[in-house]
């Protein structure tokens, strides 16, 4: 019988030391500016009824979750999603708050990584929600803020922003009259790139004008070019609409200075139920996979009974660290070890005294004085302070004992 009380599960691992200050970073100056722009901190379950993501299953599907049962029998879940809880706490506990609502969380969610290697199934993330506003401000505004968000933990390194609007796409669909089934296949070959596949699937649709466009779709990347393509491809008042309102967005984050940080995909269609409107993904260029992703969703509240446009973003903190400088192991500055148990006491004031000048200081667990100044000399602990009478204050050679001391009166 195979034993697993020595590795984490499949998806998940362990973090340490420097890993810990990295994903501490990049919370922290998120929350920073969530907070700048007026977003206030919710905090929902980790553990949720599975009937609140039960009406998301086109795009969370439920063999993606964590299940498990409570001592009532009823199903429950790990929360694989941070806006949906957001979404049934706006309303109902929120429902009667001034709108619009500018929510920011920061917690694990769940999602079985379906036995793909590297991939996580706990995942860190810091997100915003404002929910209330449908509006093109509200686009905006969110638009703006991921990439200030982007930019802060970038660490240096070059991010790009990638926009969509799913109209585009929803109006090519119900143009061509496909099936549920051939639909989907479609999006997913669209996401994907997949040409040759696309182009097969397709073939069936002759002489139509939306297929012809659909075909073209993956290819629509890049700058103010992509979309003179697209009006070119398909004439349609809803496409021209969606086209319309995506170059007003991308023509006010140039302005904003972000020039070709900002890139147009059309070919940006993946949960085309989910999402409404713009869509977007965050990528930095040492990172093969999104490390913020977002966009409007202005149906998901009405499965909880109320019917508020809403837009948010959220970012893969795991994945954002990975790029945060490494830092050496933080060491102390100072040994603090009492010469015998009587002065235990005065030791810890004397360290106390120490950590309020800023300095960090370790306590000394150690009885033998000789034994300590090794360990300092180990760890790089550049001192070892003796409390006794006096403080006697050791200088450590970084592995080596040998040591200069002084007498000091405290």
């Amino acid at each position: 019988m195979k034993h697993y009380n020595k590795v984490t599960p499949e998806g998940t691992k362990d973090y340490i030391f420097d890993e810990c200050t990295r994903k501490s970073h990049v919370t922290g100056s998120l929350k920073k500016i969530f907070k700048e722009r007026g977003y206030r901190r919710v905090m929902t379950p980790t553990i949720e009824f599975y009937d609140v993501f039960g009406a998301s299953a086109d795009y969370l599907p439920q063999e993606n979750m964590y299940k498990l049962m409570d001592n009532k029998g009823r199903l429950m879940v790990l929360c694989p999603d941070g806006t949906i809880p957001i979404a049934r706490l706006s309303a109902t506990r929120l429902l009667h708050m001034e709108m619009p609502l500018r929510l920011y969380y920061s917690h694990n969610v769940y999602r079985m990584a379906n036995g793909l290697r590297g991939r996580s199934s706990e995942i860190y993330q810091c997100g915003v929600e404002l929910i209330g506003s449908g509006s093109m401000r509200s686009d905006l505004e969110i638009m703006e803020m991921a990439a200030a968000s982007l930019e802060s933990i970038s660490n240096g390194a070059g991010y790009r922003l990638e926009l969509c609007h799913i109209g585009y796409f929803k109006a090519l669909m119900d143009s061509l009259g496909a099936d549920e089934e051939t639909r989907e296949e479609i999006r997913r070959n669209i996401e994907q790139k997949n040409f040759a596949s696309l182009n097969d699937l397709l073939e069936q649709f002759p002489n139509n004008a939306a297929a012809a466009a659909l075909k073209y779709l993956p290819r629509l990347f890049g700058g103010e070019e992509v979309f003179e393509q697209a009006y070119a491809l398909f004439e349609d008042a809803s496409a021209r609409e969606s086209l319309d309102y995506l170059r007003n967005i991308y023509n006010s984050l140039q302005q904003l200075g972000l020039g070709d940080k900002v890139i147009i995909d059309l070919g940006l269609v993946n949960q085309a139920e989910y999402y409404t409107g713009i869509i977007f993904r965050g990528y930095f260029n040492e990172v093969g996979e999104p490390v913020l992703s977002g966009g409007r969703y202005d149906n998901l509240l009405s499965d909880f009974g109320a019917d508020f446009p809403a837009v948010g973003f959220a970012v893969n903190v795991d994945l954002a660290s990975s790029i945060v400088e490494k830092h050496p192991p933080l060491t102390a500055d100072v040994l603090v070890m009492a010469s015998e148990d009587s002065y235990l006491v005065k030791a810890i004031q004397y360290r106390k005294q120490l950590i309020a000048k800023g300095q960090i200081v370790e306590n000394c667990v150690l009885d033998d004085r000789t034994e300590a100044i090794r360990y300092a000399a180990r760890c790089g602990i550049t001192q070892v302070h003796v409390i006794g009478k006096t403080t006697e204050i050791i200088d450590v050679e970084y592995e080596d004992i040998e040591t200069t001391t002084e007498q000091v009166n405290v």
